[in-house]
């Protein structure tokens, strides 16, 4: 199978939009709403590469980076390396992963993705009571009517991440991806400018990187957060006692990581092309 890669932005979202719909239908509206989110994404498979490369020829003359792509290139790609911590220097980044360290020049820095990825779930419970009293019982009616009670609980919760791109690494020269974790990273890299407070410390962490690695920083995947494909997961169950029915459900559940990271590998993936052109 191959896919049609489309890399928002567009020079000219309304004339990309008409391109889009004329090429794979639908209308204007539909393919104008994903393209202002403003992120990789593959709206359409296709059987053959050659089918696809037909699609992007007139995506490209409105100005839209397009590209065909196999879908082996979702499932590859640079290994990801969890820091435990990291140390700079002058001319890179060297970080600790759990088996082995790396170290990552800034010069090579293709893309430095701040993310914001957000989890969390929407739960309504409802109780209906059959009322009934001693009189309808007697006659053999044993409800009356019913009162119905509902109550809804919601939870979110955000992790935040750095995603580094680099086209190569020390030892061995290949590319790596490496997560860097707002909690949970030991930030004793950060010298005399560490705090106690993981936030500030990785907040101090992100605006050294920017500073360092200049257009490659991409904030897109922070800004967008939550926004990103979730995944919605409603398990629904019921409980009955006497005279009254309990039905809980969950209404919405979703964790934007999975989406976030796939999104990011289409980020690597459209940087990787646009630079063979």
């Amino acid at each position: 199978m191959y896919g049609l890669l489309v890399a928002p932005p567009a020079p000219d979202v309304d004339r990309a939009a008409l391109a889009l719909a004329a090429a794979l239908g639908g209308t204007a509206y539909d393919h104008r709403q994903p393209l202002l989110r403003n992120l990789p994404y593959v709206p359409t498979w296709k059987s053959t590469a050659e089918e696809v490369r037909a699609l992007v020829g007139p995506l490209r003359s409105t100005g839209l980076p397009a590209f065909a792509i196999g879908r082996a290139a979702l499932e590859v790609g640079p290994t990801l390396v969890n820091a435990r911590g990291f140390s700079m220097a002058a001319a890179g980044l060297t970080v600790q992963g759990r088996t082995q360290a790396l170290q990552l020049r800034w010069e090579d820095v293709g893309l430095a993705l701040p993310c914001r990825a957000d989890s969390g779930q929407a739960r309504t419970v409802t109780t209906t009571t059959k009322k009934q009293t001693v009189a309808r019982l007697a006659m053999g009616v044993p409800f009356g009517g019913k009162k119905v009670e509902t109550e809804t609980e919601r939870s979110i919760d955000h992790a935040f991440f750095c995603l580094v791109w680099a086209r190569n690494c020390q030892p061995g020269g290949d590319e790596a991806l490496v997560r860097l974790d707002c909690e949970g990273m030991d930030y004793t890299g950060l010298g005399q400018h560490m705090t106690g407070s993981s936030t500030g410390n990785y907040l101090t962490l992100l605006r050294i990187i920017q500073g360092r690695v200049g257009a490659a920083w991409d904030a897109r995947l922070e800004r967008a957060g939550g926004k990103v494909a979730p995944v919605p997961a409603p398990p629904v169950s019921s409980r009955q006692v006497a005279g009254k029915v309990t039905t809980e459900s969950v209404a919405s559940s979703w964790d934007t990581e999975g989406a976030i990271m796939q999104t990011a590998r289409l980020l690597i993936i459209a940087a990787r092309l646009q630079a063979i052109g």
